[in-house]
């Protein structure tokens, strides 16, 4: 059967140059049988609906199942004025042996627009149509994406100011603005009971941040900072005299030797670092060290202590050292504490973590941190206000943070697990080294005590 059809226009496209118009249509034979085409092409004006272009294709064969593309014997000239419409349109027949009356070959009307020159489907030089008052200027109101260069927005600041239309709100964004903000009037009204609760306020305390003036638990200084609670507060420099002082160098503390270990009071201080003492072990081993500590039933945990002490490792290899809230005077462990505890962890010496022990039964925290030697640290040792947590820090020399971590189980807080305070270094060795420099050692409890 014989089966040839036109099924696209090549030529024109939409939008042509005022200049001759190439006429291409492509067939495509879909039988099984060869057949000889012979068609043309008329331009209609579409505003007036005349015939005013009409051509011929030079006959073509088409073999079965190919396609192929025909134009017409002329180019298509649109008559001046330029800027008009027209229609074309494919009309034609196919024939062979077996069918020699033919079969219709038709293509549907097809638009196209005649623009002044330079356009087309490649126009080349042609920027200044598109630009303002150009005969093809573009617009891009109501289109999408971002256009390549940066667009200067018109005047429009008056919109966003107070009772502009698109005004600008900052209620609930985060951050900080740039400028200062100026307090509203709030007078006496504004700071209530319930403002000065410390639940309502946080941890800063007091009138707008400022503690009350009228607790006398917390007065104000002379200068308006906030003064401290009639807690408990006190340190140790470690500034020794000689050897005979050693022992009762920084009270409450008092000194005593771990077997035969002791101290060197040779220790050189430095701009940040006055009054260093130094841990020593001793040459016949067995656990030797030195100790500071309070008595060890001195303190019965309720919230608030904080201690601290400024440590300097100077021997990780069989040492022990804790320091905080603990009842040992020995290598063993604490029996009742909060304490920060350097040993060997996992088969590393040096390493660093916190714990808590209430009637021997001790909790460890998860992470560790591994010190190293000859460096300055920071140790640090907080309870919480309701002693329901314990948190362990570790600092630079700079204050930097190095590691944290915490405890909420094993924290001796009942009748009868009252606990000392201080630091303890003993080592395992023969060597008689020197175990670790002490610098500071800070105690205190921030809150008010009856007394």
């Amino acid at each position: 059967m014989l089966d040839i059809r036109a099924v696209a226009y090549i030529a024109p496209v939409s939008e042509v140059d005022f200049a001759p118009v190439p006429l291409t249509v492509r067939l495509v034979n879909y039988a099984d049988e060869s057949g000889l085409v012979s068609a043309g092409f008329r331009i209609y004006n579409d505003s007036t609906g005349l015939l005013i272009y009409q051509s011929d294709i030079i006959p073509v064969e088409l073999a079965k199942g190919a396609t192929v593309d025909v134009s017409a014997l002329t180019d298509f000239m649109p008559p001046a004025p330029a800027d008009d419409t027209y229609f074309v349109i494919f009309d034609g027949s196919a024939a062979n042996d077996l069918v020699p009356d033919g079969i219709v070959i038709h293509l549907g009307s097809m638009y196209f627009d005649v623009k002044p020159a330079p356009l087309g489907p490649i126009p080349a030089g042609h920027a200044v149509t598109h630009e303002d008052t150009g005969i093809d200027e573009v617009d891009v109101t109501d289109l999408s994406g971002l256009l390549a260069d940066p667009q200067t927005p018109i005047l429009h600041h008056l919109e966003h100011e107070t009772g502009g239309s698109d005004e600008i709100n900052v209620a609930n964004l985060a951050g900080e603005l740039a400028d200062d903000q100026p307090p509203k009037a709030h007078g006496n009204p504004a700071h209530t009971s319930t403002f000065e609760d410390q639940a309502n306020k946080g941890a800063a305390g007091g009138y707008c941040g400022l503690p009350d003036p009228l607790d006398t638990t917390r007065p104000l200084r002379a200068d308006g900072t906030p003064g401290r609670t009639t807690g408990l507060y006190i340190s140790c420099d470690f500034l020794q005299t000689s050897a005979s002082t050693a022992n009762t160098l920084c009270p409450p503390w008092f000194g005593s030797a771990v077997g035969s270990g002791g101290v060197t009071l040779t220790g050189t201080g430095s701009p940040s670092h006055p009054g260093i003492q130094s841990i020593r072990s001793s040459a016949s081993g067995g656990d030797r060290g030195f100790i500071y500590r309070t008595a060890d039933t001195s303190f019965l945990l309720g919230g608030t202590e904080r201690t601290d002490l400024v440590l300097r490792p100077q021997f990780l290899a069989g040492t022990t050292i804790r320091f905080g809230f603990h009842d040992t005077a020995t290598l063993a462990d604490a029996v009742d504490g909060c304490y920060l505890e350097m040993a060997q962890v996992g088969g590393v010496d040096g390493t660093i973590v916190g714990k808590t022990a209430s009637n021997s039964t001790r909790s460890t925290t998860g992470t560790s941190f591994l010190l190293v030697t000859n460096t300055w640290y920071r140790l640090r040792v907080v309870l919480d206000p309701t002693a329901a947590r314990v948190d362990y820090y570790l600092y630079s020399e700079a204050g930097a943070l190095l590691w944290t971590d915490n405890l909420t189980t094993n924290i001796p807080t009942a009748a009868g697990r009252e606990t000392g305070h201080g630091v303890i270094a003993t080592n395992s060795g023969t060597a008689g080294n020197i175990i670790a420099d002490l610098d500071l050692i800070d105690l205190e409890i921030n809150r008010a005590l009856a007394r």
